[in-house]
């Protein structure tokens, strides 16, 4: 009998809180981690890339003869990516890419009126800034050489976690030209005076890089991307500047030290996937960042950062070997 009584008890237990449980709502299922199957494969891509540069070298001028500075930003450039990857074990794989952008352009700035300007000694005469022109040609290489591993969260989520280096040059090439009229015979120089500014920075460095490229299936091929990765960059930054004018005057010089350089990058993009007998045949757009911090030093010996972003647009084909 007290063994009945035991089994009654624990059966009203057993009853009573499958009740107050069942009264909390659905209980949540964990979401099953996997890898995929394995298999061999190889993908190859092209991306046309539509970026604008963010540097501070110098880009403008400031004239002895005017409160107003000129400076011009550079402008969006074309570049390309191409890559391509070798697929295998349970989702593992070795990817190698390249992006380059590299493309000059230019602004002129127009003369300004005559204005009254003081040199300074009781000297007081007319003078302009009679216009000027800045050229600048900013270069970005990177070379990534990545090895990933593939996971599955779920149906409709996954995340590529990827490690490797990457190789990068980066360089911008300004050219400063400006003129200035003075006017009247007591004037440090009568008539037109020009002159003209180079300053030629590079920097080439090499380092580890990590990241993650998380992924959401949406279905019908369709899918939504957000990449990230950082690194750090060891590498020989260098300069080369020169000056001359109308009067003969003419200087150079340049130098090099070594830096590190952190660099972050990311991408916002969408995806839709065409399958094929062969393959998948991939269509991908979006937007994307990378910025490389400190890496150049201006012609006031200030640090500056070397970035880039905007759309990018893109194919890629993927072939099952088995």
């Amino acid at each position: 009998m007290l063994n009945l009584k035991k089994t009654a008890v624990a059966v009203l237990a057993l009853s009573s809180s499958a009740v107050f449980a069942g009264s909390m709502g659905p209980v949540c299922s964990a979401v099953n981690v996997t890898v995929p199957c394995e298999a061999t494969a190889w993908d190859f891509g092209a991306k046309a890339l539509y970026l604008k540069p963010s540097v501070n070298n110098g880009n403008g001028f400031n004239p002895i003869v005017s409160d107003t500075r000129f400076d011009h930003a550079p402008n969006y450039n074309w570049g390309f990516q191409i890559e391509g990857s070798y697929h295998f074990n349970t989702g593992n794989d070795l990817n190698l890419n390249w992006y380059h952008v590299s493309k000059s352009n230019s602004r002129t700035f127009g003369a300004q009126p005559l204005t009254s300007f003081n040199f300074g000694g009781g000297v007081t005469e007319t003078a302009a800034f009679a216009g000027g022109n800045v050229s600048v040609d900013p270069k970005w290489d990177a070379v990534n050489i990545e090895v990933g591993q593939h996971v599955d969260f779920g149906d409709n989520k996954a995340i590529r976690f990827h490690g490797g280096a990457q190789y990068a040059r980066l360089a911008n090439n300004v050219t400063k030209s400006s003129g200035t009229f003075f006017g009247g015979s007591a004037a440090p120089v009568s008539g037109s005076y020009t002159h003209t500014t180079t300053y030629n920075p590079t920097y080439n460095g090499f380092g580890p890089r990590l990241g993650m490229d998380m992924s959401y299936d949406w279905g019908n091929g369709l899918g939504i991307y957000a990449n990230g990765a950082t690194g750090i960059l060891a590498g020989t930054r260098s300069f080369s500047a020169s000056y001359s004018d109308s009067l003969g005057n003419s200087i150079g010089g340049n130098g090099s030290q070594t830096v590190i350089v952190p660099v972050v990058d990311a991408k916002l993009g969408a995806t839709y996937t065409y399958a094929m007998a062969q393959g998948d045949l991939t269509l991908d757009a979006g937007w994307m960042w990378v910025n490389y911090f400190n890496v150049h030093a201006n012609q006031e010996g200030v640090n500056s950062d070397f970035g880039l972003q905007g759309p990018f647009i893109g194919l890629k084909w993927l072939g099952n070997v088995a």
